[in-house]
């Protein structure tokens, strides 16, 4: 990772287990990343964005880290809970009453 790169969002989970692993995939595929832990550390809940895990990745590798994440779905790797950051669908699931 270069000190002045810039990056984006591409993408939001409630589990930090999926967050780590696209992370983990994508840094072994050459694509600088990191995860940004929304958590709120004393309340161990999941409320709303409270618990979210944001990746984010090298803008110039936006498009290249999407492709590999639809590729890890379609190959059954994995199967997302969250949500690409530049759909406009809710992250998660939310059944209301």
């Amino acid at each position: 990772m270069e000190r002045d790169e810039e990056f984006t969002e591409i993408f939001v989970t409630p589990s930090p287990i999926e967050a780590d692993y696209l992370r983990l995939t994508l840094s072994d595929n050459g694509i600088p990343c990191f995860v940004r832990d929304l958590r709120v550390t004393p309340y161990p809940v999941h409320v709303k964005n409270m618990a979210e895990q944001r990746l984010y990745v090298a803008t110039r590798n936006f498009d290249k880290a999407k492709a590999l994440i639809l590729q890890l779905v379609e190959d059954q790797e994995i199967a997302l809970e969250g949500r690409f950051s530049d759909e406009d669908d809710p992250p998660y699931d939310i059944e209301e009453p």
